[in-house]
């Protein structure tokens, strides 16, 4: 049971991280004013990251 329990602490360090790196990767487009690619309805988008 304790390498279960590893894997969830060591996955939920991970998700912690990538939710830390998308938050600043669009609070920098934001002050720079910058667009972003996101996904909607299955193709990409260009959107403005002040609009997110």
């Amino acid at each position: 049971m304790e390498t279960a329990t590893k894997k969830e602490d060591i996955s939920e360090k991970v998700m912690d991280g990538f939710r830390l790196a998308h938050k600043r990767l669009v609070e920098k487009a934001k002050r720079d004013d910058d667009t972003l690619v996101i996904e909607r309805d299955g193709k990409p988008v260009h959107v403005k990251a002040r609009d997110l």
